[in-house]
């Protein structure tokens, strides 16, 4: 079966126009993170005091291994930039492939590390119990959005290694905009949904997540981007190309992590 070959739009020009073109998307899909987190902060500050206090160690505790994700999908972006330049659209596939593999290792390991370590570390930070409760509740929902994060993040490497960076701002207005919406439905119990309180902004973010990731996938398809690169062709997990992957990541994922961890040991 004959490769379908990469698209001559695969190739960038050198001028200030395609820099920005590309740089704006990837500019705003660090900013967003940000948002969400300011936007939690914001709806759970009007809960009183101690909650905006829980909501920011929480955030930056929640951060940590969130920015992993982020060196993850950079050492993806350099491969699939190589395999594209290279004209082989196949391995761009494979690739993807193994990242979405290393990227559920991670996920299943920082939530396993969150149920073992969070509740001693929560509990070393924080001086009164109701609040610490409060946070090891908060962290215990919050980090299973972790898997669907990793997956966004991983999806926007995809875009940005093959030159469609034009595609990622609809996944970053939609969860911009979810994470708005659910946090007030859910933290208030508006529109009759349950009254969750904190707890609402942690299924909010969740929620959010899911359908960032749902709308970047669901571009894939629908500019067939999955036939392009056989996305889903090879989903066997290959331990040579899993450890390229790896290899590749790992520098820029110990140097988000290392950033991030001098904040949580501030807050």
């Amino acid at each position: 079966m004959a490769q379908a070959p990469v698209p001559s739009d695969l190739k960038v020009e050198i001028s200030n126009r395609q820099i920005m073109k590309i740089a704006l998307p990837i500019a705003l899909a660090m900013v967003v993170p940000q948002l969400n987190y300011l936007t939690n902060n914001v709806f759970l500050g009007w809960l009183g005091e101690t909650e905006l206090g829980v909501a920011g160690i929480t955030g930056v505790f929640y951060m940590v291994p969130a920015l992993i994700g982020n060196g993850l999908s950079s050492g993806l972006q350099a491969i699939i930039s190589r395999r594209a330049g290279e004209n082989r659209p196949a391995e761009i596939g494979k690739t993807f492939a193994q990242a979405i593999w290393i990227a559920m290792f991670f996920a299943a390991g920082a939530i396993l590390l969150t149920y073992l370590f969070a509740p001693y570390f929560l509990a070393v930070s924080l001086q009164s119990a109701a609040v610490e409760k409060q946070a090891i509740d908060f962290m215990k929902i919050r980090i299973w959005g972790l898997p669907f994060l990793y997956l966004f993040q991983l999806g926007n490497g995809l875009l940005i290694g093959t030159n469609n960076t034009r595609f990622m701002k609809y996944a970053f207005m939609t969860e911009a905009g979810c994470n708005i919406l659910f946090d007030y439905l859910l933290i208030f119990g508006k529109w009759g949904f349950p009254e969750l309180g904190f707890n609402g902004a942690a299924y909010a973010s969740i929620g959010a997540e899911l359908i960032a990731m749902t709308v970047v996938f669901a571009v894939f398809f629908y500019k067939k981007l999955n036939k392009q690169f056989s996305l889903f062709a090879y989903l066997r997990y290959n331990i040579s190309l899993a450890s390229l992957v790896f290899r590749q990541s790992a520098p820029l994922v110990l140097q988000w992590a290392i950033s991030i961890v001098a904040w949580l040991f501030f807050y």
